[in-house]
Parts: structure tokens; C-alpha cells; sequence
């Protein structure tokens, strides 16, 4: 047993465990995170986007600095069959609350460093193959040889929450709860990017897809500008792929081929490539956030909503590392680490996050389990604006009736009633 104990230890330098690290290291705190992988950010992948706000919030006015590509001023959402696409493509001059693409190697990178100027101990490299217990309660973690102690142990280590699923303090991960993201990194000029979006430097876009991007597999595609490079992947829902029987690999090659999408791409220089769970349960799958000793934060907790037109995670798992950080501030000067004690910490996610979560339950199983969303709908948007712009001569139709021949035989009017329904109370 190591002779050095810590105040808190956190297990994953992502931007959950650095933020609830950067907080506790400003409070004086002695922290220790240990990363498994070889630098923080490493082994972390996503889209991706961050809301800024949250950065804000750990950070007030202190992450010009941050590591961020572009910011978003261009939304753009794709309806696609394998020929056709139908977008709605909005820009913004500015927005109240800002969003960026992010690479995640240097997202995470420089929080990490940012937690270390503060005065937390960064361990990479290093896998925690399980929780010290004493009395019932967490007291540390075991990595290697070594047995490090802690008055509190905080989880931050990612959607494959192994140490607190192998602990018992966590079950194990379902299928239905887990989506899978594959992405591709493709170098492209700063010049290139810009005039293919009509953008200038520091600004780009974000496309979210739906439809054939997938093969008919529930789920969607995104398509982000970085400052030199364009994130492409797609995200599906691992029962429904499972239930597909179609290699995931070759559907994300297909994605690079869609016509709609290949023209931002063409000439590109693929320099990534990379795959990822996604906790995609949502409130009705969240586990327990806390136990004696111990705190759950970030993907690890679930912490992500996805309504289809907006992805969020990072913005959340940054709220739940500085909420697990206050309640670890308040443990250690009231000297008690109970259960009930960290209760805290949940009615500090209450306020935001568990709140959201709350309010999208349905979304998951909205967008997981609505068959024509991936294949009718799309189709029907396509042929409805072919109907709309097409002038062959023939007499002219109303709106009305050109929507009714786009619909007919290929799904009842109740069925879109159902489904736009449920849309409104899901998403």
C-alpha cells in the first residue's frame, strides 16, 4: 500500500474528469487523475461540437485560449435517399450562445494541462484495474502494483465504465442504451473549407443527416468544419444495427460516396479514422451517480441527449465534472463521504443536466424505434419538392394535392400523424 493518499482521485482525463480536476485544484485540493490512455485525449473521439457556455461556467473568461476549431454559423439539416437530398440550410450572423467544432486530442490535451497549471497530478499511461474498499466504502483505486488511497474516488472514465461496472457499483451496459459512432478525419485547405461552405476563417458549419447516410439502420450522419479538416461520420443505434446485419465499416464508406455529401470532401486526404460508443439511454437508463466515496460523471453516467438536430455531451459532462467537484469541495470540509452526504451532487446536476435528461426521456426511443424516419420519410420529402419544381406541361397541381401524391400508397395519413406527434413530445 502506497503511503500517500489523496483527497480525491478521478479515473479519465476527458473533459469531465479535467474540468472536475481544474476545479478542485483551484480550491487547493490534492488531486490525481489517471488516464489510461498515453496523453489525455488520446483515445477520446467525437463529432464534434461544444456549447461554449459550459466552458464558460468552469472558466469565466479564462478559455480564449481553448483549442477550438470554428464556430458554427451555418446549421444544415439533410433528408437523403441514395440519389437525392432535401436540406434546410439556415445561417446565423451570431447566436447568444456560441458553439465551435472541436478536435477532441486537443480539446482535452489542454483542459488537462490547464488542471495540471492548477495544480492537479496527471498520471497518462496508466489503467485502474479496480476500487479499493474499506468498510463498505470507496478508498481508492488499484493501477498496476500500485494501491493508491482517496477519500473520494470520482468516475470519469467514458461510456466503458469498467472499474465501476466491475466494482458492482454500476450494471453492466445494455444494448438497447448504446449507439455507435464511426468517424472520418479528411484534410482539407482552410481555402478549400471556405469556399465550399461560403465561409470565412474561424466560421464553418454543422450538418446533421438522416435517411440513406444510414442504410436504413436507425441513426444519422454529421459532417463538421474544422479550421484545416471536415469531420464526417455517422452514429447508430446498436440494436437496429445489430438487427441490420450490415458491416458497419462499409456503410460509413458508403457515407463518403452520398453525392450530396462527397462534393465537400473530394480531394480530401483521410488522416483519421476512428469508432466509439455512445451513451444514448437517456434518463430512463441512468445508474446510480453515487456511493459511499464515490462519484459518476460524464459519459460514464449517460450524460448525453441526442434530439436528431442537436448532439450534446461535452457541454454536460463539463457541468457534471464541476458538479462532482463542488460536492467533493463540501465532503472534504465537512470530513464525511457518505452516500447521502454526495447526495449533493445530484441536486446540483438537477438544476441542468438530470433536468434535460428529464424532459427528452423519449427521445432516444423516438428516434431509435420510428421505422419511416429512415427510410419513408426522406423518400417522401424527395418526391414531394421533385413534384414541386418539376413543369412537364401536364395541368398544375396545388401544394395540397402535390402532397397527396407524394404520400399516397406509401403511408397512411394517420401514420404521420402518429409520428409527428410523438416527434413533438420526444424531441
Amino acid at each position: 500500500m502506497s503511503d500517500e493518499k489523496f483527497q480525491v482521485i478521478i479515473i479519465g482525463a476527458g473533459v469531465a474528469g479535467s474540468a472536475a480536476a481544474y476545479r478542485l485544484a483551484k480550491a487547493g485540493r490534492e488531486v490525481l487523475v489517471v488516464e489510461k490512455g498515453r496523453a489525455p485525449g488520446a483515445k477520446n473521439m467525437t463529432g464534434g461540437r461544444l456549447y461554449t457556455y459550459a466552458l464558460e461556467e468552469l472558466m469565466p473568461g479564462e478559455w480564449a485560449d481553448a483549442p477550438l476549431e470554428r464556430e458554427v454559423t451555418r446549421e444544415i439539416m439533410m433528408m437523403m435517399t441514395p440519389e437525392d437530398c432535401v436540406s434546410i440550410d439556415s445561417t446565423f450572423g451570431s447566436l447568444e450562445q456560441q458553439s465551435y467544432t472541436v478536435l477532441r486530442a486537443k480539446l482535452d490535451a489542454w483542459l488537462a494541462e490547464k488542471a495540471e497549471e492548477a495544480g492537479a497530478m496527471i498520471i497518462p499511461g496508466s489503467t485502474v484495474d479496480g476500487l479499493i474498499f474499506k468498510d463498505g466504502k470507496v478508498a481508492g483505486i488499484k493501477t498496476g502494483d500500485e494501491e493508491l488511497e482517496a477519500d473520494l474516488v470520482i468516475s470519469a472514465e467514458g461510456v466503458n465504465a469498467t472499474v465501476a461496472e466491475r466494482s458492482g457499483l454500476i450494471r453492466p451496459v445494455n444494448l438497447k442504451d448504446i449507439a455507435v459512432g464511426v468517424k472520418h478525419v479528411i484534410k482539407l485547405s482552410e481555402e478549400i473549407i471556405n469556399e465550399r461552405f461560403n465561409t470565412v476563417s474561424g466560421k464553418g458549419a454543422a450538418v446533421l443527416c438522416v435517411g440513406d447516410c444510414n442504410r436504413g439502420i436507425s441513426g444519422g450522419a454529421f459532417l463538421y468544419t474544422n479550421k484545416e479538416s471536415i469531420s464526417l461520420g455517422l452514429v447508430v443505434d446498436s440494436q437496429s444495427w445489430k438487427n441490420s446485419k450490415l458491416p458497419l465499416a462499409d456503410v460509413a464508406e458508403s457515407l463518403k460516396q452520398h453525392p450530396a455529401l462527397a462534393r465537400y470532401i473530394e480531394g480530401g486526404e483521410l488522416v483519421e479514422y476512428s469508432a466509439h460508443l455512445i451513451p444514448e439511454g437517456g434518463f430512463n437508463s441512468l445508474p446510480q451517480l453515487c456511493a459511499d466515496g464515490f462519484l459518476l460523471a460524464g459519459d460514464a453516467a449517460g450524460f448525453v441527449v441526442n434530439r436528431g438536430f442537436t448532439v450534446r455531451g461535452m457541454d454536460y459532462a463539463i457541468l457534471s465534472g464541476i458538479a462532482a467537484a463542488e460536492a467533493a469541495n463540501e465532503a472534504i470540509e465537512a470530513g464525511v463521504y457518505t452516500k447521502s452526504a454526495l447526495k449533493s451532487y445530484e441536486n446540483k446536476l438537477q438544476q441542468r443536466v438530470l433536468k434535460d435528461l428529464g424532459v427528452f426521456k423519449k427521445s432516444h426511443d423516438y428516434i431509435a424505434h420510428s421505422r419511416h424516419l429512415y427510410t419513408t420519410y426522406p423518400r417522401l420529402a424527395a418526391d414531394l419538392m421533385k413534384n414541386i419544381y418539376n413543369v412537364d406541361g401536364s395541368p398544375a397541381k396545388l401544394v395540397t394535392g402535390l402532397v397527396k401524391q407524394s404520400i399516397s400508397g406509401k403511408i397512411s395519413y394517420f401514420d404521420v400523424f402518429k409520428d409527428m406527434l410523438k416527434g413533438g413530445r420526444s424531441l
